[in-house]
């Protein structure tokens, strides 16, 4: 009956463990993406050059 509870609470564990695991995979994507994203295209260096892109 004990080693259940020994067994149950290390698979307990293990779920956490793995959860964690997924949860900072996850923030380290989200984190990459967003990273990417702020990033712009190009810099704007004066106001002529988007002038001549809108004509």
């Amino acid at each position: 009956m004990q080693m259940d509870a020994v067994e149950r609470a290390r698979e307990i564990i293990a779920s956490g463990q793995s959860l964690r695991e997924k949860q900072l995979a996850n923030r380290a994507e989200i984190q990459r993406k967003v990273e990417a994203a702020a990033k712009p295209l190009y810099v704007l260096k004066s106001k002529k050059q988007l002038e001549l892109r809108l004509q």
